[in-house]
């Protein structure tokens, strides 16, 4: 649902605009001044005699773009960004008064882009149709297993980078981005922080996590409810764990003898944004069962010395519609939701074997000719239509006592699941492999990955984000791997419209590792665009009906009321597009009919 957010009340009918004063002068400036921490983007700086806002122009020698921006003021300070690498750019400033009165800037300035680091992850797209993608641009953090570095990045729908910095842990892995334009990474130890980061590539913001409760890599992000959810690692004992060593391979026995172990729990953690005070801890061990094995068991080491992984929970899902919580357990193929407020278990999404008999009840009955489990699971995230979208890694596709899929074999892909909480079931009702029917690569990526709901076309952004096997082959007989950022159109028999490959196909190297990319997300601009109060709203009383006028960013409808009292408002009809962007009019052809008119516009 869009945000409706009211301007300041307008004008009565007796109100003619003031005379314009001459012209808007620049008083100094423009000057730009690159980033020091993100080298495609920089500052943009002018001053003008009058309230203005700034509209720029950048030739870079292939393509022109422009940029505005809707703020008035005497001083103006922007970020500018979506640069390429490796061009000179030139830089045109124009500003506009309050009565869209223009002044370009004499000089033009010039910014030149350096090449990517020599370490930047190559990337070759394999297929890109802009006008059936989702509008925007690919943000993800993209690691060089080599030179074990890791780097921000935003990508234009071309696959082109137009925005990338550093991360500042090798072991930083996910980004978002805010309602405010700025990107939110969650660090593990040692920095064990929240870091805010403006386009600038400076730190506007960082919160420290609880020392008991470090933060685990794999997810942390704000809600909407001013909280900061977390994993994190703890170490915790679990009496009567089955005496097996782990991973298991292959096994039929059920009597093993049982032990007291040590595992890495990993607690739903909750902190204020405020001021990070610890609100909540849900552990797995008191929710979930603790000595359920999987063939996933065990088969990584824990971030806890002495602890063995049985959960490696990897996501977190905040459901608003009945306050729960929905977490992905990798290790024990499972998803599962329960309670804020009684920590109590409400379903699990996974295969019904080797669960105790007082899990059995809250397992989820599939339902419906065409139904799969996932594996080794990431990324659930419920969609506008109520149903789970995960990323179904796939690894196995097994449980203990059946026989493992080889690799060679195997597949990942986006899934989607409804689920009845009702009658306790659940059907499947989209996948992206969709059984190899489309004829689409069969990529398998043994661990992470992510898959998300794009809201305008409804496609799904799927990152294979550590590939092993492509169509059966192995990437790379040395053990290179790919990342692979997948757009696929939810279609009964889907359809790929981007396909981003990282990859060195030149490097033949024995010592060439590849890269790995955790997750990525389509985010709908560079700049944020809240809902907020239109600019200069004005009445020009100099035509023959009263006609509106304002400055807002286009990216948002505004919807003009009428009322005679101030109490009582009536919608008369939406605002229509200027001749310069960002500048909007509307003529009031029933004012006539009144002795007095007020106005207001609402922007949604």
């Amino acid at each position: 649902m869009k945000q409706r957010v009211f301007a300041y009340l307008a004008l009565g009918l007796g109100l003619i605009i003031s005379p314009r004063s001459d012209a808007v002068t620049i008083l100094s400036g423009p000057s730009f001044t690159p980033a020091t921490n993100a080298p495609l983007a920089g500052q943009l700086k002018v001053t003008t005699d009058v309230p203005s806002r700034i509209s720029v122009l950048v030739n870079d020698g292939t393509n022109v773009w422009e940029r505005d921006f809707y703020n008035f003021a005497t001083s103006n300070a922007v970020p500018l960004v979506g640069f390429k690498p490796g061009r000179t750019n030139l830089i045109q400033v124009t500003v506009y008064d309050e009565y869209r009165r223009a002044c370009t800037a004499s000089d033009q300035l010039t910014f030149v882009t350096s090449p990517l680091p020599s370490d930047f992850p190559k990337s070759v797209v394999l297929t890109s149709d802009p006008s059936r993608m989702e509008p925007g641009y690919t943000l993800c953090i993209i690691h060089n297993r080599n030179s074990s570095s890791g780097y921000v990045t935003i990508m234009d729908s071309l696959g082109q980078v137009v925005w990338y910095r550093k991360a500042l842990q090798s072991s930083d892995i996910d980004v978002t981005q805010l309602g405010d334009g700025n990107l939110f990474i969650h660090q593990q130890p040692p920095a064990n922080r929240f870091l805010e980061m403006d386009l600038l590539g400076n730190a506007v913001r960082t919160w420290n996590a609880p020392a008991a409760y470090p933060i685990n890599s794999h997810e942390g992000f704000i809600t909407s409810h001013g909280t900061i959810l977390y994993l994190s690692d703890v170490s915790a004992s679990v009496p009567k764990f089955p005496n097996v060593g782990l991973p298991i391979k292959s096994s039929t026995a059920t009597n093993w003898s049982l032990k007291t172990v040590s595992v890495d729990d990993n607690p739903v953690v909750e902190i204020s944004v405020t001021n990070g005070a610890l609100l909540n801890v849900w552990s797995s061990l008191s929710i979930m069962d603790p000595t359920r094995l999987t063939y996933l068991s065990g088969d990584f080491s824990s971030p806890i010395s002495g602890t063995l992984d049985t959960e490696h929970a990897n996501a977190i899902v905040d459901d608003t519609n009945d306050n729960s919580i929905i977490v992905s357990q990798r290790d024990e193929n499972a998803v599962y939701k329960f309670s804020r407020d009684t920590g109590k278990l409400i379903w699990i999404l996974a295969p019904h074997s080797g669960w105790h008999t007082n899990f059995q009840r809250y397992l989820l009955t599939p339902v419906g000719s065409t139904f799969g489990w996932s594996y080794g699971q990431h990324a659930p995230e419920l969609t506008p239509q109520g149903t789970l979208l995960l990323f179904d890694n796939g690894e196995w596709r097994a449980s203990p006592s059946d026989p493992q899929l080889p690799d060679r074999n195997n597949y990942s892909r986006a899934v989607e699941y409804s689920i009845d909480e009702t009658n306790m079931t659940i059907s499947q009702v989209w996948d992206s492999y969709d059984s190899g029917q489309s004829g689409n690569d069969r990529i398998y990526t043994s661990i992470m990955g992510n898959a998300c709901w794009l809201p305008q076309h409804h496609n799904i952004l799927t990152t294979f984000a550590w590939v092993n096997y492509t169509n059966g082959i192995m990437v790379n007989a040395n053990g290179a791997l790919m990342a692979r950022i997948v757009e696929y159109t939810h279609d009964p028999v889907p359809q790929v419209v981007f396909d981003l490959s990282f990859y060195d196909y030149a490097n033949t190297s024995g010592a060439y590792l590849g890269y790995y990319c955790y997750r990525s997300y389509r985010i709908p601009d560079l700049y944020a665009h809240p809902a907020a109060p239109v600019a200069n709203l004005m009445i020009d009383g100099q035509t023959q009906t009263p006609r509106l006028e304002f400055s807002a960013d286009p990216t948002h409808d505004y919807v003009i009321q009428a009322s005679t009292d101030l109490i009582n408002w009536t919608n008369i009809g939406s605002a229509s597009p200027g001749e310069l962007i960002g500048d909007f009019e509307f003529d009031d052809l029933a004012a006539g009919e009144f002795d007095s008119r007020f106005y207001r516009v609402i922007t949604q």
